[in-house]
């Protein structure tokens, strides 16, 4: 029996240590805002996550896209061309998981704390 939970045990850690990369996808993006936008397990060759946006020199929005990648593949480009259209496309990456989504906004505690009071004393009031 014991050998049978340590062998479980070890199984199990081999899941875990094996567990891929998860990075965000984004299907349709909008005026720099994300719709739709999921998180994926990587394949093996895709070691990156990645956020990128394309700016164009003609007024055409700016393309965004987020995904997994090859962390050989993670460069800018600049100076590309389709047809007469010139563009640009800066890419940044990371490693960590799910490190290619939105930014959080965070209060520091004194803020949080002063607009929880504002928030009661105001209630008081009434």
């Amino acid at each position: 029996m014991n050998k049978f939970l340590w062998s479980g045990v070890t199984l199990l850690a081999l899941f875990v240590t094996v567990e891929s990369l998860s990075c965000y996808t984004c299907d349709v993006s909008i005026l720099g805002y994300c719709f739709r936008s999921a998180s994926v397990n990587c394949t093996a060759p895709q070691n990156s996550c990645f956020t990128s946006v394309a700016d164009f020199s003609a007024d055409l929005l700016p393309i965004h896209a987020k995904g997994c990648i090859e962390e050989s593949a993670c460069k800018n480009e600049t100076n590309m061309s389709i047809l007469t259209v010139k563009y640009n496309i800066t890419t940044h990456c990371c490693s960590t998981n799910l490190c290619n989504g939105a930014t959080s906004v965070q209060l520091p505690l004194t803020a949080a704390v002063g607009a929880a009071l504002l928030a009661l004393l105001t209630q008081w009031s009434l």
